[in-house]
């Protein structure tokens, strides 16, 4: 697929201008060359659906949106972008294992609280939330979707958010990516 994006633009649909699938498009293609035209839908749903349909070549989504067209083969699976492979999807390797060095888009969703809420507050809410996290019905109603739940300590969790912050400045300010 990158070698064909290099010789001629290929469309790529996405769940919207500046999500997760966005970037990543935008991403992949800073770091390959690859000509990606970004088409932004009004959701995941519509952008996979024209994509099943054959009206784009190519969908940047998330698993859960995507697996069950693959394993009905109505969609192919190029690539995870994270950094080791889904078990959602264990077959489909990693962009990094299909020579994409560095390409490491893994998304997160956390649950965040007011700045001048207390510590003890912030530590009984993240060790409560890890036991939910780790019990056998959420990791499996998770890996059903091919999240993989973490729960980790609020200072890893605000060192993350950070370095995402960063790293997707760069690639928002090189692609002149504008919400609209």
């Amino acid at each position: 697929m990158i070698q064909i994006a290099k010789s001629k633009p290929l469309a790529y649909g996405t769940s919207g201008i500046g999500g997760t699938p966005h970037l990543a498009g935008e991403m992949l293609k800073q770091r390959t060359g690859a000509q990606l035209d970004h088409i932004p839908y009004k959701g995941g749903g519509p952008a996979v659906a024209d994509a099943v349909g054959g009206q784009i070549p190519l969908v940047f989504t998330a698993i859960a949106s995507a697996q069950q067209y693959v394993r009905t083969n109505r969609l192919v699976a190029l690539g995870v972008p994270s950094a080791k492979r889904s078990s959602a999807l264990p077959e489909v390797p990693t962009f990094q294992e299909s020579g994409v060095a560095g390409f490491d888009v893994s998304s997160w969703t956390g649950i965040f609280a007011p700045a001048n809420t207390p510590r003890a507050v912030i530590d009984r809410l993240q060790k409560e939330l890890a036991v939910v996290l780790q019990s056998p019905f959420v990791k499996e109603r998770y890996a059903a979707l091919g999240i993989e739940p973490v729960g980790n300590s609020p200072d890893e969790f605000a060192a993350q958010v950070r370095g995402d912050l960063a790293r997707w400045e760069k690639v928002v300010k090189d692609a002149n990516v504008r919400v609209e």
